[in-house]
C-alpha cells in the first residue's frame, strides 16, 4: 500500500491506529498463545500472539497491568510502522540513505555467517599451557599500573561500643576473628567487603569503600585506615602487588584466555576469506583490472 502523505490520510490512519489498541485486556491475556493468532494490522503487516509474547514480559503482573502492558506495545508497534511508512515516501529514492541500508544488510550477513562458521569449524578450547606460554612470552603486557590487593574492608560508626574490639580483630583477620568480623557486620548492617581469595585492581576496592582511599606503598599482612568524623574504613591487606609489578598469572589468565581465543577467530576468519578470494580468481566470479 502506497502512503500519500495528506492530513486526511494521516487522520484516517490515526483513527485505524485507536481502532488497534482497542483489543480485548483480560481475556486475552489469559488465554492461551496461539502463534498465528492476529492480534493487529498495519498496511499488510500483522502482529502475532506469539510475536507479542515473545517481546513483552508480563510475568507478575496484574490482569488490569497486563492488559495495558499489551495496548500499550500493541499501539507502539502499530505508530512504528505508520511512522516508517512516513519516512520511506519522504525519503524514498534516497541513494545515501539506500546504501547505508545495504551495508547494514551486508554486514548483518556476514556476521551471522561468520558466528555460524567459528561454531560449527572452530575449537575455541583454550589450554592452561597455551595460556602460561602466552603470559611468559609476552611479559611486557602484563605489567601493573596500580596495585592489586586481596584482603578485607570493613566500615565501622567512630562511635560504636566495639570500635576497639573490631579493630584489634581486624589487625589480624583469621578464620576464627573472621566469623566474628562477619557476625558484627551483620548485626549492625556495616559495610563489609572480603576478598582475600580474589585479586583486586587498587581502583577497585576504592569504589566499593564509602570514604576514599589513598594509595600508599601497601605492604601484606598490614592494616589500614581511612577516617572522618562519623566512620572508620579499616583495609587489612593480606596480599599485594606493587604498581610496576608483573601481574600474577592467576589474574591475568582470563585476560589472556579471552585475548587467544579472539586471535584464533581471527586467524581462522582471515584464512576463510582469503580461501574464498582465490576460489574466486579461479573460477571467475572475481575479476581483477
Amino acid at each position: 500500500m502506497k502512503y500519500i502523505g495528506s492530513c486526511n490520510v494521516i487522520v484516517r490512519w490515526g483513527l485505524l491506529l485507536l481502532m488497534l489498541v482497542s483489543l480485548p485486556s483480560c481475556d486475552f491475556v489469559s488465554s492461551l498463545v496461539r502463534h498465528d493468532k492476529v492480534v493487529a494490522k498495519v498496511l499488510g503487516k500483522r502482529l502475532t500472539e506469539a510475536e507479542l509474547y515473545r517481546n513483552l514480559d508480563l510475568t507478575g503482573l496484574s490482569s488490569s497491568d497486563s492488559a495495558g502492558a499489551i495496548d500499550l506495545y500493541v499501539k507502539d508497534w502499530a505508530s512504528s510502522n505508520l511512522m516508517y511508512e512516513l519516512a520511506r515516501d519522504e525519503f524514498s529514492g534516497n541513494k545515501e540513505i539506500d546504501s547505508l541500508v545495504e551495508s547494514y544488510r551486508q554486514s548483518l550477513y556476514v556476521y551471522e555467517y561468520e558466528l555460524r562458521l567459528i561454531k560449527e569449524h572452530l575449537s575455541t578450547q583454550i589450554t592452561d599451557e597455551q595460556v602460561f606460554s602466552y603470559y611468559k612470552e609476552n611479559a611486557s603486557l602484563f605489567y601493573l599500573q596500580e596495585p592489586l590487593l586481596k584482603g578485607v574492608a570493613l566500615t565501622v560508626l567512630n562511635k560504636s561500643p566495639d570500635y576497639e574490639v573490631i579493630k584489634l580483630l581486624m589487625e589480624s583477620p583469621s578464620d576464627g576473628n573472621m566469623d566474628m568480623i562477619e557476625s558484627y557486620s551483620v548485626k549492625n548492617a556495616a559495610k563489609f567487603d572480603h576478598f582475600t581469595n580474589t585479586w583486586n585492581l587498587f581502583s577497585e576496592v576504592q569504589k566499593r569503600c564509602p570514604l576514599p582511599i589513598h594509595e600508599v606503598d601497601f605492604k601484606s599482612k598490614t592494616l589500614y585506615t581511612e577516617t572522618d568524623s562519623v566512620r572508620t574504613v579499616f583495609l587489612y591487606v593480606s596480599e599485594c602487588v606493587s604498581a610496576g609489578d608483573m601481574q600474577p598469572f592467576e589474574f591475568a589468565k582470563s585476560r589472556i584466555h579471552s585475548i587467544l581465543t579472539e586471535q584464533r577467530k581471527t586467524g581462522y576468519l582471515r584464512s576463510y576469506r582469503n580461501e574464498l578470494y582465490e576460489k574466486g580468481l579461479l573460477n571467475g566470479s572475481v575479476k581483477r583490472y
